[in-house]
């Protein structure tokens, strides 16, 4: 920027120093008021303004040229920034679509897992609804069938231990549901104040 300085200076100096020279030569044309003298003195001050205002035109046109050039590397830095932002944008968002798929593909697998959950439990309170009933008829038969009222309170037991795990499972399962759903609301709100900020 120095550079361009020092030659935009020398030529408005050379344009001043040329206005002076006129002006100066113009008094002493003046001063003397003979007719040739006059008529040299105004040549002189037509050239020399001539050649300031050439000058001074030059200075400008290149004071334009630089400018412009300083505008367009702004705005070429200014594209190069852009882009890098819009690349970085596109990154983060692909990393977060991944995310929220995996956390889909969590619930998803959560979700299986609780239906799996609720078959067995279905199936374990159908267990013991059946063994209750078997228990009952046993029971009406207890003066001829002690051995078989010992088996079936053994299964009960047995139904009954496993229709807690179910629940229980169950209990865990939807905890877990819960809890991923969350996670993914969640980031998903994250995700939504980093787009609008």
């Amino acid at each position: 920027m120095s550079n361009r300085r020092i030659p935009r200076s020398r030529r408005a100096l050379g344009a001043i120093l040329l206005l002076a020279a006129a002006v100066l030569v113009a008094v002493v044309g003046i001063v003397i008021a003979t007719v040739p003298v006059l008529i040299g003195a105004t040549a002189f001050a037509v050239v020399t303004g001539v050649v300031a205002g050439r000058l001074l035109t030059d200075e400008i046109a290149q004071m334009r040229r630089d400018w412009a050039h300083d505008r367009a590397k702004i705005a070429d830095d200014n594209r190069i920034v852009a882009v890098a932002r819009s690349r970085e944008h596109i990154a983060f968002a692909e990393q977060m679509g991944q995310r929220v798929s995996l956390r889909d593909a969590q619930i998803a697998a959560l979700r299986d897992a609780l239906v799996t959950a609720e078959i067995e439990l279905a199936q374990a309170r159908e267990r013991v609804s059946a063994e209750r009933a078997r228990n009952a008829a046993l029971q009406e038969e207890v003066g001829s069938a002690r051995s078989d009222l010992e088996s079936a309170r053994v299964d009960l037991m047995t139904a009954q231990d496993a229709l807690a795990v179910s629940e229980s499972a169950e209990l865990q399962v939807r905890a877990e549901l819960l809890a991923w759903e969350q996670a993914a609301a969640e980031e998903l709100r994250r995700q939504q104040e980093r787009r609008l900020a």
